[in-house]
C-alpha cells in the first residue's frame, strides 16, 4: 500500500493540511503517530509485537504533560469523548490524537488495533507501523495513508529510509511566523528547552541520524524527565531568537535528506500558497498523493483555509528584523532547494 508524510517543521500549517486529507475518499490521514510515540517512535532493529505496541500504547509523564486537553484542546481531540476508558490526561499515544481523528468511538478502535498489532511477528518497527496503517486503511475503505507529526522534517531522513517508496509533501511556511506559532505551543516549547541544554552535552535533537526519537538514548534519558520542572518550562514563553534558531538548525539539518529525496516522490507546498489560492494548491496535493482530486472533496477541502494577518507585523521593528536574521540562512537554503525542483 502506498504510503507518504508531510514533512514540516511543527506549527507550520501540518495540521491543516491533516484536515483536507482527511476527507479525500481515498487517503487515511494520520496525525502525530511518530510525535506522540516520543522517544519509542523509531527503535532499531527486529523488535517484538510487544514492544512495539507498548510505545503506542503506554502513556508517559512527559508525553502527557506536554500534550493533553488543558494545554492543547484544538489536537488532543481524546479530552472530548464522552466516557472515556482512559484517563485523557494519562492516556496511550496513539488514543490522543490519531485516533479520535478517525473515529467516533477510539476507545473500540484502540482495542481492535491493540489486537492486530500484537498478533505481528517480530520485525522491524517501519514493518510494524505498515502494518498498524493498512489495517486502519482497510478498516476506513482508503486506499494510501499519510502519516502528519509536528517536527517530522527532523526525521526525514530517518522516514526516507524507512519507507523507501513513501511520498513526502515538503511544507513550508515564513520562518517568522513558524517561530511566533512555536514559542505559543508547549511541545515546541520543550523541544527547544531540551535543544539548547542537551547540546553542551553532545546530545543533538535535530541529528539526522539520531534525532529524538531514534537512538536508545533518549529512551534511557526518559526516567530523567521526572527530575526536570515540566511545569515552569512550559509555562514560560522561550526566547523567541531561541525558536528562531532551532527553526533554522531543524531546517537546515534536514536539507541533505531532502535533496536526496527522489523529484518524482517529492511535492512542494506552500503554507502561504495554500491560504492564497487553495483550489490549484489542494488539486495538486491531492493528483500527488492520490492520483486524484475529486470534485466533492475539493469543495469541501478548499473551504478549510482561512486567511489571518501575519503575527510579525504587531512586532517590534528591531525584533522582527533579528527574527529576519536568524531565519534568513534557512529560507535562503530552501529557496535554492526548491529551485533545483522546479
Amino acid at each position: 500500500m502506498q504510503g507518504a508524510f508531510i514533512l514540516g517543521s511543527a506549527r507550520c500549517g501540518s495540521t491543516l493540511v491533516s484536515e483536507i486529507l482527511r476527507s479525500h475518499p481515498a487517503i487515511l490521514s494520520l496525525s502525530e503517530v511518530f510525535s506522540m510515540a516520543g522517544p519509542a517512535a523509531f527503535p532499531a532493529g527486529r523488535i517484538s509485537a510487544g514492544r512495539f505496541w507498548r510505545g503506542l500504547a503506554r502513556p508517559t509523564r512527559l508525553g502527557s504533560t506536554i500534550g493533553n486537553p488543558k494545554v492543547a484542546p484544538q489536537e488532543f481531540l481524546y479530552g472530548r469523548q464522552p466516557n472515556p476508558q482512559h484517563d485523557p490526561f494519562f492516556c496511550p499515544p496513539i488514543l490522543a490524537i490519531a485516533l479520535p481523528h478517525l473515529s467516533t468511538d477510539p476507545d473500540a478502535l484502540f482495542d481492535r488495533l491493540a489486537e492486530t498489532a500484537l498478533a505481528a511477528p517480530r520485525q522491524t518497527a517501519p514493518d510494524h507501523y505498515r502494518n498498524l496503517f493498512e489495517t486502519l486503511a482497510h478498516m476506513q475503505g482508503k486506499r494510501l495513508w499519510v502519516e502528519r507529526s509536528g517536527g517530522s522534517l527532523a526525521a526525514t531522513a530517518t522516514l526516507a529510509a524507512a519507507f523507501p517508496d513513501s511520498r513526502h509533501v515538503f511544507l513550508t511556511r515564513s520562518g517568522v511566523e513558524t517561530t511566533l506559532s512555536m514559542a505559543d505551543y508547549p511541545a515546541t516549547r520543550m523541544a527547544v528547552w531540551m535543544w539548547k541544554r542537551l547540546a553542551p552535552l553532545g546530545l543533538d535533537l535535530l541529528d539526522p541520524q539520531s534525532h529524538y526519537g531514534r537512538g536508545r538514548i533518549w529512551r534511557l534519558l526518559q526516567p530523567l524527565c521526572g527530575l526536570a520542572p515540566l511545569g515552569r518550562i512550559l509555562a514560560q514563553k522561550p526566547d523567541l531568537c531561541d525558536v528562531a534558531g532551532f527553526w533554522s538548525a531543524m531546517t537546515l539539518r534536514a536539507l541533505p535528506a531532502l535533496r536526496a529525496l527522489p523529484k518524482t516522490d517529492f511535492h512542494h507546498l506552500s503554507y502561504e500558497a495554500l491560504i492564497a489560492e487553495p483550489g490549484p494548491q489542494v488539486a495538486a496535493l491531492g493528483q500527488f498523493l492520490a492520483g486524484e482530486a475529486p470534485l466533492d472533496w475539493l469543495t469541501t477541502a478548499t473551504a478549510l483555509p482561512k486567511s489571518r494577518p501575519p503575527r510579525s507585523a504587531t512586532l517590534d521593528p528591531a525584533l522582527r528584523n533579528r527574527l529576519r536574521d536568524a531565519c534568513a540562512p534557512a529560507e535562503s537554503a530552501i529557496a535554492e532547494f526548491l529551485a533545483t525542483r522546479s
